[in-house]
Order: C-alpha cells, then sequence, then structure tokens
C-alpha cells in the first residue's frame, strides 16, 4: 500500500469515528437536515472526494461541482461536531478543504470556549477602584491552559490562544460578557496591545516578536500585517514580556536590561498602502547602573497623565523598587528618578499596569504589586521604602513578596458598579 492510500485510509477511519459520536439534535436542524443524516450510511467518502481523490465513476468536473454544493450546505454545528474530534494532522487537512469549512470550524472552535474570572484577593481598600483577578477558561467544561492573556485596558482582555498550528485571538470583556474574535495567524506574538477598545472604529492592535517584526491589524481588516523592522535592536537589548504602550502613534517597549525602545506607527496608520519602512527610532537609555540589570526581577511600564513611568523590582537591593518616569512629547528622550507619586496609585503586571488617582487618604504614593499574601494584596510604599499590606503586619524591604498568579490582570470595575 502506498502512503497516499494509507492516508486516505486513515483519514476515512478517523471520520468515520467522528460521525458515530455525532449528538445531532433535531431542535438545531431543519427537520429535512435531520432526515438526511439520521442515517449510519452517512457517505464520508465524500470529503476524500473533496480532497481531490479520485472516483472514475462520473467526470471529475461534475463530481467537483456536485461534492462542492452538498458539502459546502453542511450546517457548522456539525462540522464543529466532526472537526472536534479530528487529530491535529486531520483538523489542518479539514479546514484547508474550503473557507467555509475553516471559517465554521473555527467560529464553533471559538465559541466553545468560556471565560471566568476568578478574584485573587480582598480589594485592597474599600474605596479602590481595581482588583487582581485571574482568567480561567474551559472548553465544555474542560480547563484550557493554553489561553494567554496578552493586554488589557478600557475594561476589555486580549487574548491568545496557539491551536492546530496557527494563534487565534479574542477581544473578552467581562462586564458584558462579549466576545469578538480577530482574524488568526500563523504564530502568536511576545508582547501585544491595542490602541482603543476594539468597538471602536479606530481600533488597532499590535504584536511585536523580539526585535525584529511586529504585527499590526486595525478594525475592519480581515488578517494581520507583518513587517520586519528596518532596523532591529541591538543585539545586547532584549524587548521584555511588559505588554507596550501606545500612544499618540507610536509604540514603547521596555526591555529586559531597563532601556526603552519605540517605534512610529504614525505613517502607516495615515496611509497603510505606502511603502511604509519601520525602525527603532529611539533607545532610551536605562535610568540605573549596569551593575543593578542583572539583579531585576520584574519590570512594569505605565502611562498616566501624558507621561511614562517605568518601575522595576530588585532582587537583594535595598530600595527593592526603582520608578522612573519620561516625557513622551519632548524630542529628547529620557528617564528620571521618581521618589513620590504623591496622589497617584500606580496598579502593575505584566499584562497591563493601571494609574489612578488615591480615592481616600492614605493610600497614594503607593504601586499594588501582583502579588498575593494570604487574600491580601502587596504593594510598595515610595514614602517607607518597603512591601506592606493593608490590615496585617507584613513589611519587608527585600523581594520576593507573596506569590505571583499566572494569568492575572488587574481589572478596573465601570463606572457606577460597586461589585
Amino acid at each position: 500500500m502506498n502512503d497516499q492510500s494509507f492516508e486516505e485510509d486513515a483519514l476515512v477511519d478517523d471520520l468515520n469515528k467522528s460521525l458515530n459520536v455525532l449528538d445531532i439534535q433535531e431542535s438545531k436542524f431543519a427537520s429535512s437536515d435531520v432526515n438526511a443524516l439520521e442515517s449510519t450510511s452517512f457517505d464520508v467518502n465524500f470529503l476524500v472526494d473533496a480532497l481531490n481523490i479520485q472516483d472514475d465513476q462520473e467526470p471529475k468536473s461534475e463530481k467537483k461541482d456536485k461534492l462542492l454544493s452538498s458539502w459546502l450546505e453542511l450546517p457548522p454545528e456539525l462540522l464543529y461536531q466532526v472537526s472536534k474530534h479530528l487529530s491535529n494532522i486531520y483538523f489542518s487537512i479539514f479546514c484547508a478543504v474550503c473557507k467555509s469549512w475553516r471559517s465554521s470550524a473555527q467560529s464553533w472552535h471559538s465559541n466553545a470556549i468560556v471565560f471566568r474570572l476568578r478574584t485573587l484577593l480582598d480589594i485592597p481598600h474599600s474605596e479602590s477602584p481595581c482588583n487582581l483577578m485571574t482568567l480561567d477558561t474551559y472548553q465544555e467544561d474542560i480547563p484550557v491552559l493554553d489561553v494567554r492573556l496578552q493586554c488589557s485596558k478600557m475594561g476589555w482582555l486580549l487574548l491568545s490562544l496557539v491551536r492546530f498550528g496557527y494563534c487565534r485571538f479574542f477581544f473578552f470583556n467581562p462586564f458584558t460578557k462579549v466576545k469578538i474574535e480577530l482574524p488568526s495567524n500563523f504564530y502568536h506574538f511576545d508582547i501585544m496591545s491595542f490602541s482603543l477598545p476594539p468597538t471602536s472604529k479606530d481600533c488597532f492592535v499590535v504584536g511585536i516578536n523580539g526585535g525584529y517584526e511586529f504585527g499590526i491589524i486595525r478594525r475592519g481588516e480581515e488578517r494581520w500585517n507583518i513587517f520586519d523592522f528596518k532596523r532591529s535592536l541591538p543585539k545586547d537589548i532584549f524587548i521584555s514580556y511588559t505588554s507596550p504602550v501606545l500612544y499618540k502613534g507610536r509604540c514603547y517597549c521596555l526591555c529586559q536590561s531597563g532601556e526603552l525602545g519605540v517605534f512610529d506607527l504614525n505613517e502607516y496608520l495615515r496611509n497603510p498602502e505606502g511603502q511604509n519602512s519601520f525602525r527603532w527610532i529611539h533607545i532610551v537609555p536605562r535610568g540605573f547602573s549596569e551593575e543593578l540589570v542583572d539583579s531585576i526581577i520584574q519590570c512594569y511600564l505605565v502611562e498616566s497623565n501624558g507621561q511614562l513611568y517605568s518601575v522595576f523590582e530588585f532582587e537583594d537591593f535595598n530600595p527593592c523598587f526603582l520608578v522612573f518616569s519620561l516625557n513622551p512629547n519632548k524630542s529628547q528622550l529620557k528617564w528620571h528618578a521618581v521618589e513620590n507619586l504623591r496622589s497617584q496609585i500606580f496598579y502593575v503586571g505584566v499584562v497591563s499596569s493601571i494609574s489612578e488617582p488615591a480615592m481616600a487618604g492614605g493610600v497614594g504614593n503607593k504601586i499594588y504589586l501582583p502579588n498575593v499574601q494570604g487574600n491580601r494584596c502587596v504593594f510598595y510604599n515610595l514614602k517607607t521604602k518597603r512591601c506592606q499590606s493593608f490590615y496585617s503586619d507584613y513589611s519587608t524591604n527585600i523581594s520576593p513578596h507573596g506569590k505571583e498568579h499566572s494569568n492575572y490582570v488587574w481589572i478596573k470595575r465601570p463606572l457606577g458598579n460597586s461589585g
């Protein structure tokens, strides 16, 4: 038996197993569809024919037209039921048959995914607008572990899911339960961000891989646009896994050793069909000495009132946190040390960081961390230069600070919602 025959027989066997476990509910289909499918003599060889496997009983052109008209009319529910029982390689073949099959299978796979947010701690203060949450994902009540939180802002989460050799992207609003799917890509991005809520006509999404390429997609576009940087980052500088900040058409990326990389999207946004060339227009030096680079545990990037702030956590160094600010509206970009946030509060995280005004006395000038002591939030107090926790005696000037969960995100409650 040759390799082609073996693959064809294996595909037929795989599909027959899938069709044997179909649970077709009459309420989901028109009666004519149910009558057509209620017999166990469902001809799975139609799929093999659709994959251009020859059958000499009728002319090839007539056979192809007949097959296309028959299979393109299958309801998406049925396509989903078939596809979810295929192995990875046959799912890829299934999606390659035609656009209709690929769209239906992918759509039903995404619709079957359920996102649930779970709080990790007591709200750090009764007036705080933010809470630390973790995302649990399920598909048909089975946990899905490969969903990744990429970015969060303005009440929306941007998520990615690698399945069957391609990466899928979703927007999810945990308050309205609205889910919006973006076009998929052949690979995931290291870090991502978006400019505006996905309901805005001016929304665009950016994904970056290393310092050598990035992808961008605007609302209404059907595919990602991938570009290489004309000039990459220096070999000894690497992008951190902190979500970049999009500000006035520029993308700001914090690097692992403290530098800030900047590239401009404005020309592309004005004329996406033009001959666009992208390069890192600024590499802003770190604001601290090189001796501290190896002590960096984590870094965060925050936009607040037209200023960019970088927050660095250090191991075996006192103080264990350093904060710097930068004015992105100036032509000369330079970090400046920050000793006091005054009435501002930072909620920092890799996926997103939020800046909020203090709503009560005594809670400003603090950085709330994605760390948990029991069910209490840990914060860094810039005045005392110590990490502390509300309603407890916890206090330290060294790192680390409690448990840091995976797939966590700071969520700001919508206005008018006290829960």
